[in-house]
């Protein structure tokens, strides 16, 4: 892990991953890596900081539910909060902030449940590098690594839940919050490479290539420049029509009125469908860069037309041959590996609630069988981590110091911790055998 020379900064001034590159790390990511960096928790750090810069903090406080890598007012305040107190100048470029002129307020959509290329962790374990998360997975728009071609998850391979990439108060990058398995896997997503759409690796490779440029930036974008150059374009190839342009976009003449006639700025969504039936890139049509951009000809014009949006058809009905899944819960109960009801559904595409009402004791023997691997897991975590704690533990003692949660956490590595369950009544339980 990689420290700035700056012995002056009150947290480690810890150098950023990927600058210049469209693998730049995310600004929620230097958060963890810097509160590791501080074997303390990603919660007690984001107190830390919220509290020295006189912001008042709830008692429920959660970090995770900030926008910290957008281009909102989060951003903002956390990129400038850590950067005055690691010494680490403009962590704002581990944010989407360089664009926020060029990009609606409200339009550039951060992914809620956390997502991540399990390959690109497998990558980082395997070459010695410190695992972490990319700034283009905060993005909703970006549904695939462009690097491996594989679909992005919020699942862990090995104890199937979602929402596990950070949404906990002790957070290591690479490490499922809930089971503490590492999320790089070498194999995964080859199983769904081919349901990849040609125009999810295109928007992926869009948001890479703005990444790629935005350290590099001698001036911002400006809203004018955009206006200016989508206005261009309509001339170009509608002849100044927008209402065929909005056609071509699948969106209102309205809208484009808004940008063109008002002061409103289009959203990350609204100019990725400009550039890709334009033919011109992203980057260029954030930056006002018309120069060698030429309208495209029929025939370009028809493969652009592929990544137009579509009008989303109803689904029809579907039939379920509940022998058939009967059949499939039978052979769950019998793998050598115990799976949860919540895998089994969407493996067979059918809720959890079908399943308790249609199979109730089928599906119960599985939630039992389930529950009693995970608390055998979580026992043998505990058990592995007893001796590290219990050594803590004598060490905060002998100092003269009570014993919890923080105290414990400055004395053994997060990675031993983080795959603890329950790590309040382990303490109590030490506690308990001091006495």
């Amino acid at each position: 892990m990689a420290l700035a020379k700056n012995p002056r900064s009150v947290l480690h001034a810890l150098e950023p991953i990927g600058l210049g590159t469209g693998e730049v790390e995310s600004l929620l990511s230097y958060l963890c890596r810097l509160a590791v960096s501080h074997s303390t928790s990603t919660l007690s750090l984001s107190r830390a900081v919220a509290q020295r810069f006189e912001h008042e903090v709830e008692e429920q406080f959660d970090w995770y539910h900030r926008s910290l890598s957008g281009i909102g007012e989060s951003a903002l305040t956390w990129s400038s909060a850590l950067s005055a107190m690691t010494s680490v100048p403009r962590l704002d470029r581990l944010t989407f902030l360089p664009w926020k002129e060029v990009i609606a307020q409200n339009g550039l959509p951060i992914i809620s449940k956390g997502q991540f290329c399990p390959q690109c962790f497998a990558d980082d374990h395997n070459s010695g590098r410190t695992p972490y998360f990319r700034l283009a997975w905060e993005s909703k728009s970006v549904s695939v690594c462009h690097v491996h071609r594989s679909r992005l998850t919020q699942h862990c391979p090995c104890c199937g839940k979602d929402n596990v990439r950070h949404a906990a108060s002790l957070v290591v990058p690479g490490w499922c919050t809930k089971c503490g398995s590492f999320l790089g896997c070498e194999a995964h997503g080859h199983d769904t490479q081919l349901s990849i759409k040609p125009v999810e690796l295109w928007r992926a490779r869009q948001i890479r290539e703005l990444l790629q440029a935005q350290d590099q930036l001698d001036v911002l974008p400006q809203r004018q420049a955009l206006v200016d150059s989508i206005s261009h374009i309509i001339g170009e190839m509608d002849g100044g029509k927008s209402a065929h342009f909005a056609k071509r976009l699948g969106i209102s003449k309205s809208t484009i009125h808004y940008w063109l006639q008002t002061d409103n700025t289009p959203t990350l969504e609204a100019s990725l469908r400009v550039a890709s039936q334009s033919g011109i890139s992203l980057l260029k049509l954030l930056s006002g860069d018309l120069f060698g951009w030429n309208a495209p000809s029929e025939g370009q014009q028809l493969a652009l037309a592929l990544l137009k949006p579509v009008t989303q058809q109803r689904a029809q009905r579907r039939e379920i041959d509940w022998r058939e899944v009967e059949i499939q819960l039978q052979r769950c109960l019998l793998e050598p590996a115990p799976i949860s009801v919540r895998e089994v559904s969407r493996r067979l595409g059918i809720e959890p609630r079908q399943l308790y009402l249609n199979f109730n004791q089928m599906t119960r023997q599985i939630a039992e069988r389930w529950k009693a691997y995970r608390k055998r897991v979580r026992d043998e975590r505990v058990e592995a981590a007893m001796p590290h704690i219990e050594s803590a533990a004598r060490s905060v003692l002998s100092t003269g110091k009570s014993l919890n949660l923080r105290e414990v956490t400055s004395h053994v590595q997060p990675d031993v911790l983080s795959g603890v369950h329950g790590l309040f009544r382990v303490l109590r339980e030490v506690r308990e055998r001091g006495r």
